[in-house]
């Protein structure tokens, strides 16, 4: 799955520009989180349809990266997300980003940002989802 982040001066209606502007395209936001820190806002979203999210964004003059993000499964239960942070640090791999998208049937879902993607990938194959 592909996490868009945006790079935005922090402003009184950032969001709800962004917001309006993507709904009016017909893109459906799926997650989106934000913070402001030191004056810039840091906005992480899940679309729909990234690409034209991508390029709505960019021609509206937003500082745009886009992301490969791991979206992981993971039991509702005490110390799980300790034990797969170890799995990734013992194997070298850094955690960049991590936020929690919901909750479904006993398991909670969190998209997770990694150094070596691919890796990751493969050492939490039975947390990931597809």
């Amino acid at each position: 799955m592909k996490e868009i982040t945006i790079f935005a001066k922090d402003r009184v209606g950032l969001l709800a520009d962004i917001t309006e502007m993507i709904g009016k395209s017909g893109i459906n936001i799926e997650f989106l989180s934000g913070e402001a820190v030191a004056g810039i806002a840091v906005i992480h979203v899940t679309f729909s349809d990234e690409l034209a999210a991508v390029s709505l964004l960019e021609k509206a003059g937003f500082t745009v990266i886009s992301s490969e993000i791991l979206v992981l499964r993971i039991p509702n239960k005490p110390g799980e997300i300790g034990e797969i942070s170890r799995m990734l640090s013992k194997e070298g791999i850094s955690i960049q980003n991590i936020y929690f998208m919901g909750e479904k049937e006993k398991h909670g879902f969190f998209a997770v940002k990694v150094d070596k993607y691919e890796y990751a990938k493969e050492i939490l194959k039975k947390y990931v989802q597809a």
